[in-house]
């Protein structure tokens, strides 16, 4: 017994030292073991920022027609547009005048000349539908033209013919003298009329260009 006894005493004593050795080597196994590092962080850059177009330009400023600064030149009757459009003849190849047949394919509204030397216009108006033309009394004239030429003297010139005027003839007094008044005119027709005449400087010669009162410029004498 006591031999058994000393014989297992060395094996109990290996055996305690094996299980040291192993958990010695079990700790340094998980305590040797190399620490790993993290991958390195991602640090992608962003694309590139997108520039806006290129800011569009309005189209140039457009410009106004040309004013005209000065006005309309004083003229004749019928420039200037006074008196416009001047009378034709209808369709049917008559001159357009007063009590003239017209029809509704015929010029409505158109202008004849009148008043001294031609300075007036009047207006010869065709029916809706047609008719005859009809002509307006007396005579119109340009607001715009100065007839100072033809104003009314108050008592009448040294220069002017004693006797009626025949409207149309010859004359050798200057332009500008207005003439007639008390003694009257004649017209073509030979028929007397009360008026106004002025000798006016027509080539090749000056003739007497009259007007009754109601189609002369200054009916008053005044204002011209």
């Amino acid at each position: 017994m006591t031999t058994m006894t000393k014989r297992m005493a060395p094996f109990c004593g290996t055996i305690a030292l094996l299980a040291q050795v192993f958990v010695f080597q079990g700790c340094g196994g998980s305590n040797s073991g190399t620490t790993g590092t993290g991958g390195a962080p991602a640090t992608g850059t962003g694309g590139t920022p997108g520039t806006g177009g290129t800011p569009g330009t309005g189209g140039s400023p457009g410009t106004g027609g040309t004013t005209s600064s000065t006005g309309g030149t004083p003229g004749t009757a019928g420039a200037s547009g006074f008196g416009q459009p001047a009378c034709a003849n209808t369709t049917a190849g008559t001159a357009i005048a007063k009590g003239v047949t017209c029809t509704a394919t015929d010029t409505a509204l158109c202008y004849k000349t009148c008043g001294p030397e031609k300075t007036g216009v009047k207006s010869e108006t065709c029916p809706a539908g047609g008719g005859t033309y009809a002509e307006m009394s007396g005579c119109s004239f340009d607001p715009t033209r100065d007839f100072t030429c033809y104003k009314i003297p108050t008592a009448a010139d040294a220069t002017c013919p004693t006797t009626a005027i025949t409207a149309g003839s010859a004359c050798s007094i200057a332009d500008c003298v207005v003439c007639g008044g008390t003694t009257g005119y004649l017209d073509s027709t030979g028929a007397a009329k009360t008026g106004y005449c002025v000798c006016q400087a027509a080539a090749p010669s000056p003739t007497w260009s009259c007007a009754s009162s109601t189609a002369w410029p200054c009916p008053t004498g005044s204002g011209c």
